[in-house]
């Protein structure tokens, strides 16, 4: 991510953009993952960005007195993961704790850097709720790495 001469609606616009890109992320995970726990998983992060968006284009509204009507960010600006036709329900976990990690990191620079105070709290805030999406997103990791470990162990055993 480039940081020069990013203000706070640029910030905003970029991280109403990156909410979408995970929402749709989540949106394409779902249609990989086979099992009903990862699914339902997968649809409460999709949910929760889809709420991150409106909440971001409110507070663009509030700062700008406008509503966004489009976002046109080059590719150098977005936090874009892609998803393989091919992806394992594990590679797409991977994508997806790099995703909200990227997030995380840009909401707490953008907080850093917004002088206003209002803007600064939901930058802060969106942070620590990307930081647990990514600690949600390890923990089903660590688990489904168990379970495809332990059903090799066994197959090898038989």
């Amino acid at each position: 991510m480039v940081w020069e001469r990013i203000d706070e609606l640029q910030a905003l616009r970029i991280a109403i953009q990156s909410e979408i890109d995970s929402h749709n992320l989540y949106r394409e995970a779902i249609k990989h993952v086979r099992d009903k726990q990862g699914k339902e998983l997968l649809r409460a992060l999709a949910e929760e960005e889809k709420r991150h968006r409106r909440e971001l284009e409110q507070e663009y509204a509030r700062v700008s007195g406008k509503r966004l009507l489009y976002i046109n960010l080059p590719k150098r600006r977005r936090i874009v993961k892609e998803i393989s036709p091919y992806a394992t329900a594990l590679e797409i976990l991977e994508i997806a704790v790099e995703q909200e990690g990227e997030s995380m990191v840009f909401f707490e620079k953008a907080a850093s850097r917004t002088p206003n105070i209002g803007g600064k709290r939901v930058f802060e805030r969106l942070a620590r709720e990307e930081r647990n999406h990514k600690e949600m997103l390890e923990a089903e990791y660590r688990v489904r790495t168990k379970i495809e470990t332990g059903e090799a162990l066994r197959v090898a055993k038989v």
